[in-house]
């Protein structure tokens, strides 16, 4: 399979933004002071990234492409006022037969956040995107 190059960019994690991501998430804790991120506030920060590299460089059609698993890793507590110095890289590319016929395709992500100012490493986040084979009159 094709493998495409990290990529890096700095992430300000904002507090209206957080709230944004919090009340979007039905997070009952939205309005809390000191706001503090959901464990999955990290999937707004990466989602842009993540989608041009699967998509864009990877070449996997978005139409046969479903999100197959999200997991997190925190290292330590994710602060509002944090500005993150993100890489997102590919750790796994394979194809496997599904069990009802047909080829399945998995691109696993595996992005790491640093706290920009310390360099210390805050989280990882990886995610699992499935591209599942065309069917019969479909184009591939």
């Amino acid at each position: 399979m094709t493998q495409a190059g990290p990529r890096e960019w700095e992430f300000p994690v904002d507090w209206s933004k957080v709230r944004e991501f919090a009340r979007a998430v039905h997070d009952e804790h939205w309005n809390d002071e000191p706001l503090i991120p959901p464990p999955t506030f990290p999937a707004y920060v990466t989602s842009d990234y993540i989608e041009r590299l699967v998509v864009d460089e990877l070449r996997l059609d978005r139409r046969r492409t479903v999100h197959g698993e999200q997991e997190y890793e925190y290292l330590r507590p994710l602060r509002v006022g944090a500005r993150l110095r993100c890489r997102a890289r590919v750790v796994d590319d394979y194809v496997k037969e599904g069990k009802r016929g047909g080829r399945m395709r998995f691109v696993v992500c595996e992005t790491e956040m640093f706290d920009a100012e310390s360099g210390e490493l805050v989280l990882r986040e990886r995610s699992t995107a499935i591209e599942t084979a065309a069917s019969e009159g479909q184009a591939a």
